[in-house]
């Protein structure tokens, strides 16, 4: 292990390497970017996110402090009966809250522009995500961002996550399409999310065999939670 990334760094880093050895995982692009040192510790991040943006972070999320400019891996699985993809591309907390908000082409209430112009991306799907994202809703009196996920067929959702349990939980999915369905508030029993519950139960078939290392428990309970 290399001692001078942090340790949401190795693990991000990790999960690229076992994807891109994974048995019968179809690679179609992964990259890992840069670690920006000249980021400086977690203290310093905090510090220039609290004088540019005015956000005074909890220090509890300094225990997830990357530096990443980007790591994004896009990832297919098939075998008879069965197909899964994923994908993720995420970046570091300061590249996050520098960004501009996304798009509102898809508000269409005063509530919903207030809430996209208060979201900054966090993890974006270019390959196969058809305008799905997740990004952090953050604000002057915000401590710990709320984590929200947008897919333009069906909403916006706020995640059973922070941002720090967001990465932990990208580490272990492996960014698998659905799996941020499993910490929001619906039901995969119902349309327009049905289609889900095929693809999460497969997914979480496969990931322990593909994976052995991680423990898969808890997202089956929230899986049968969302199907009941």
């Amino acid at each position: 292990m290399d001692s001078s990334l942090t340790r949401s760094e190795v693990h991000l880093r990790k999960t690229l390497s076992e994807l891109e050895a994974g048995p019968g995982v179809q690679i179609f692009f992964s990259e890992e970017g840069n670690v920006q040192e000249e980021l400086g510790d977690v203290d310093s991040m905090f510090r220039m996110i609290s004088t540019v943006h005015g956000i005074d972070l909890d220090p509890a999320l300094a225990r997830c402090f990357m530096r990443f400019d980007r790591i994004a891996c896009h990832w297919r699985f098939e075998r008879p009966g069965t197909r899964i993809t994923g994908e993720f591309r995420t970046r570091n907390l300061l590249a996050v809250l520098f960004a501009r908000p996304p798009e509102q082409d898809w508000a269409s209430t005063p509530s919903e522009e207030r809430l996209y112009s208060e979201l900054r991306v966090l993890d974006d799907h270019p390959g196969g995500g058809s305008g799905t994202f997740a990004a952090l809703r953050v604000g002057p009196a915000v401590t710990r961002p709320e984590v929200w996920y947008h897919d333009f067929r069906r909403g916006a959702f706020e995640l059973d996550l922070d941002y720090c349990a967001y990465l932990a939980a990208l580490t272990v999915t492996k960014g698998v399409s659905g799996w941020h369905y499993l910490f929001a508030d619906v039901s995969l029993k119902v349309e327009p999310f049905a289609f889900y519950e095929g693809t999460l139960t497969s997914a979480l078939d496969v990931l322990p065999q593909l994976f052995p290392e991680y423990d898969y428990t808890s997202l089956r309970a929230r899986l049968a939670d969302r199907t009941r």
